[in-house]
Order: structure tokens, then sequence, then C-alpha cells
């Protein structure tokens, strides 16, 4: 992943935060229960999602359950990158 993709995340709030909280929880998600923690519509989500999964950030397990790439270190480097 390029500057260029991490600055596009810092801009996609709703991306952003899917991400982070995939990352935070460390398992496998369904877009509903995304959608229920971060008090977004389950549409948001999956547009999110959608685009996560284009930029190769998020893996699709099976229909509507997703799960972060990277290591547990991108947590870190994420919220420092997001905090400037």
């Amino acid at each position: 992943m390029g500057s260029d993709e991490l600055e596009g995340l810092r801009r996609a709030e709703s991306q952003r935060d899917v991400l982070m909280c995939l990352i935070e929880t460390g398992e496998p998600m369904s877009s509903q229960n995304i959608s229920e923690k971060l008090g977004i519509t389950v549409n948001a989500v999956n547009i999110a999602l959608f685009q996560l999964n284009k930029k190769q950030l998020v893996d699709r397990v099976s229909r509507g359950i997703y799960r972060y790439q990277m290591g547990p270190i991108l947590l870190t480097l994420l919220k420092e990158y997001f905090s400037r």
C-alpha cells in the first residue's frame, strides 16, 4: 500500500473506521456487526468494505464476512498516521 492509498483512507472516514474496527477486533466480522459497532448503516459499511477489498486491505472470508489482511503492527502504524 502506497502513500496515495493511505492519504485516500485519511479522507475516507467510513473506510478508515471500518478498517480500524476490523483490525482492533482481530476477527472476521459481518457487515451487520461492523455497522452495529460503529453506528453507521450497513450500506455504508458494505461500500467501505468494497473499496477496502479493491485496495487489498481486507479479504472476503465468506458472503458478508470480512477480515483485514495486514499484521498487528498495522494498527499502531495507522493510528499514528491518522492522528497527524
